[in-house]
């Protein structure tokens, strides 16, 4: 590779098994508050193309609570049966916006709901596991998301950021792309001296510092130190990893021609 750029498209390319991860904040329209249904449109052609190129895909997507909210027509709140409620509402119109989107490409797509419970019961991250493959075998795009209606407080995975490393672990995947920020920098990116960090060979607490110099706004919940998180722990287990920004069209395509992103090497064995 001579630059980091070739390294994220040959990661793309090499890949087998890739877990997406689509936060809140590129689902939901923040105006209208309902699914960017355009913009999905051209992650899922994204989709099939990494599909058509023999990689199967999971995605691991936000934006049920957000989504409940606007239909319920009641105000956000940090009240948790509020909150369940609205992911009871959202859930469906989620699944809509993704099923609608895979249609086109004659895709189907199958929803699985986890709690930090089932990820870390070894009889339901079996039973979870097997779910993904069989429907990844037969075809369909695996949609995750935490199951906000029933999962309490202290027994949330908190983030899809960390929902997402738990899926690629589950899903035995080779890559994970969170698509949110166009990367990680060495300071608050609003710095006009901050400097991107192309490739990041290994996540130290160097690395992991300069996760707090990076702003989070949107609807979303995570920001650059869950990223930075969910990397370490995805990298541990010699998963490469890519943060890229997902905001533009077609964004799986802009990383295969350039567009900036940091990539994080797998652990080395």
């Amino acid at each position: 590779m001579t630059s980091a750029d070739s390294s994220v498209a040959a990661s793309l390319a090499q890949a087998r098994r890739i877990v997406v991860k689509v936060g809140s904040s590129l689902m939901i329209d923040p105006e209208s508050r309902t699914a960017r249904t355009a913009w999905l449109a051209t992650l899922a052609q994204d989709i099939a193309a990494l599909r058509a190129g023999g990689a199967q895909v999971i995605v691991v997507s936000s934006g049920a609570v957000a989504l409940g909210w606007k239909r319920l027509g009641i105000e956000r709140s940090p009240q948790l049966d509020r909150r369940q409620a609205a992911a009871a509402v959202g859930q469906g119109l989620l699944m809509n916006a993704w099923s609608a989107a895979f249609a086109t490409q004659g895709i189907t797509v199958g929803q699985l709901l986890l709690t930090y419970d089932d990820s870390e019961s070894p009889q339901r991250s079996a039973n979870a596991r097997a779910t993904l493959g069989v429907l990844l075998d037969a075809g369909a795009v695996p949609v995750v998301n935490e199951n906000d209606s029933v999962a309490t407080e202290e027994l949330k995975l908190g983030d899809n950021d960390r929902l997402s490393a738990r899926v690629a672990e589950l899903a035995d995947a080779d890559l994970l792309l969170l698509s949110d920020v166009d990367g990680l920098y060495d300071r608050d990116p609003a710095d006009p001296v901050a400097r991107h960090i192309a490739y990041v060979p290994r996540i130290d607490e160097g690395i992991a510092a300069m996760a707090g110099g990076t702003r989070h706004e949107g609807v979303g919940t995570g920001g650059m130190a869950t990223k930075i998180a969910a990397a370490r722990h995805a990298t541990g287990q010699g998963r490469a990893t890519i943060i890229a920004s997902g905001r533009s069209d077609h964004p799986v395509s802009g990383l295969r021609e350039g567009a900036r992103a940091t990539l994080f090497d797998p652990a080395k064995s």
